[in-house]
């Protein structure tokens, strides 16, 4: 007999991850949760994959289940735990672009980036693929 949480999860989403040393805790949805301070529907979402979990949630539950915090957090949560303000200025200066320049490599309104960059906008899960697709479109072509 082989019991669920005995096959390690076949892909790297930090959902599945989080319910498998979970179940290897032997903790309940709600056990865990009210460990760390949440709600057990969240938590539920966070293993679904329906919500991604915030970085600081990810740095609780991975020291509550004794686990690498990298297995919690996707590039997104970890963009936006770092100074992301300074994440941003740094990569549009690596392409050697001005503000305007880079929000219409991304696809954004000038203004909304300015905010972005300044800290009074953070970045949505869309915008920061659009930023990231449009960083790897642009080196690429730089390099060929």
């Amino acid at each position: 007999m082989t019991l669920p949480f005995e096959e390690r999860p076949k892909s790297n989403q930090p959902g599945e991850y989080l319910r498998y040393y979970r179940l290897r805790n032997n903790l309940t949805t709600r056990q865990l949760a009210e460990q760390i301070g949440i709600v057990p529907a969240t938590l539920l979402k966070y293993e679904q994959g329906i919500t991604p979990i915030p970085y600081d949630t990810a740095v609780r539950l991975s020291e509550r289940l004794k686990i690498d915090e990298e297995l919690l957090c996707d590039s997104f949560a970890t963009f936006i735990a770092s100074p992301y303000t300074e994440a941003l200025k740094a990569i549009r200066k690596e392409l050697k672009l001005n503000q305007r320049e880079f929000a219409e490599l991304v696809g954004l309104k000038a203004s909304y980036y300015y905010q972005m960059e300044k800290g009074n906008r953070r970045p949505s899960r869309k915008v920061y693929q659009q930023i990231m697709d449009a960083v790897n479109v642009k080196q690429s072509t730089n390099f060929t």
